[in-house]
């Protein structure tokens, strides 16, 4: 039989795994163009989830379209990273009581999230420069 204090100890690690499972399916980061004409929305990965184009965009310049979807995703991008780090650090708040194992995983992960931003990033600059803007 298993030692009730060990049993709850699991337990809470067990809830604390699925609360992070479902708080990053469920993390997202908003941008805007300085405009506000193109609002885009990326998950934790920094992958686009949605884009949102008023319809004045219509009337704008391909290259103008471009630069201020970049900028909105850009912005998502780092919102959703700026989320992620701030489940990441509630959680170890209070990973404490559960030993330091849990902490060292969630770090992890969320390096892990920020090398996928930081490719995302490498991407829109190299799409820029294949573009030939600055």
């Amino acid at each position: 039989m298993i030692d009730p204090d060990v049993r709850r100890r699991i337990e809470g690690m067990a809830e604390q795994a699925n609360r992070l499972a479902t708080t990053m399916q469920e993390l997202t980061g908003e941008g805007a163009d300085d405009t506000g004409l193109v609002r885009a929305t990326c998950g934790a990965s920094g992958r686009l989830v949605d884009i949102e184009l008023a319809a004045e965009t219509r009337r704008m310049q391909t290259y103008e379209l471009r630069e201020a979807i970049l900028a909105a995703t850009g912005r998502a991008t780092d919102a959703a990273a700026a989320n992620l780090a701030e489940v990441v650090a509630q959680l170890t708040g209070s990973a404490d009581a559960y030993g330091a194992d849990p902490v060292r995983q969630a770090r992890e992960q969320v390096a892990q999230y920020q090398r996928l931003v930081d490719a995302q990033r490498e991407r829109v600059e190299q799409l820029r420069a294949n573009l030939g803007q600055p």
